[in-house]
């Protein structure tokens, strides 16, 4: 289990490298459960330079991968609940900008929720599952959409809506509020439920979805991700829970530039 252990460790390095080239992301080491499961979350925030006391509108990105290293087909046990906990110095803005009812999204195919909710939309991205269908494993990618859900409690809810076609005709609509954490020097936490796809034989891999909106609100432009970088350091950090029980926390720091 240690060498495992080292070696994916090493990979994650790897492939943190390729990904900072190439879209500024920094990806955590992949831990590995007891249970075989393995998980790596990747955030970004740009542009890197920000504002050292006003928060600067800024695009957000976030991807996680997960499979199995002892699972033949890489099928992992399903994730039922991810935690993502960003920087204190980051920032959501909900207020004043277009909602959308997550029954409207339900069952629906890209087109027909973005014909429902265009106007809540926030951003958009990709989403890999493995679904076992009889003896077989099958790959099944998905577009994501993001939108800006109904408030609950008074705190942001976030929609993420993945659709697929083929090789299976497939709906998940992800959904949580935004609270703020405000501990262990993190702010905004989305509190994500991920429904079972079809009916717990399916697992999500791999999720990407980049948020980036600005919008006009009481004669102020207002941005729905903005950050500030006070100590050169942003941090974040992923809670996955399993269906089996088990649980991962990825943990990481992207470097970010003070400016006056």
């Amino acid at each position: 289990m240690r060498r495992n252990l080292k070696l994916t460790v090493a990979l994650a390095g790897l492939i943190t490298v390729g990904m900072a080239t190439t879209a500024y992301a920094v990806l955590s080491p992949t831990l590995t459960g007891p249970d075989g499961n393995t998980q790596s979350i990747a955030v970004s925030i740009t542009p890197s330079g920000l504002s050292k006391s006003k928060p600067t509108p800024v695009t957000l990105d976030v991807r996680t991968h997960t499979e199995s290293a002892t699972d033949p087909n890489r099928v992992p046990s399903p994730a039922v609940q991810a935690i993502l906990d960003f920087d204190k110095n980051t920032k959501i803005s909900a207020k004043g900008y277009p909602t959308c009812d997550a029954t409207a999204i339900e069952n629906t195919s890209t087109e027909n929720a973005l014909r429902a909710c265009r106007r809540a939309k926030i951003g958009s991205g990709s989403a890999r599952a493995l679904i076992r269908v009889g003896a077989k494993v099958v790959e099944q990618p998905t577009t994501v959409t993001a939108f800006n859900g109904e408030p609950k409690g008074g705190h942001p809810v976030i929609l993420l809506h993945a659709y697929g076609e083929k090789p299976i005709q497939t709906t998940l609509v992800l959904s949580g509020p935004v609270t703020n954490y405000n501990k262990e020097g993190y702010g905004p936490r989305l509190d994500l439920n991920i429904p079972l796809i079809a009916g717990g034989t399916g697992s999500l891999i791999e999720f990407h979805a980049t948020v980036k909106k600005t919008f006009r609100y009481k004669g102020k432009t207002v941005s729905y991700v903005s950050a500030k970088c006070t100590n050169k350091k942003l941090k974040a950090r992923g809670k996955f829970v399993f269906r089996d029980g088990e649980s991962l926390t990825p943990t990481l720091k992207q470097s970010c530039t003070p400016k006056k």
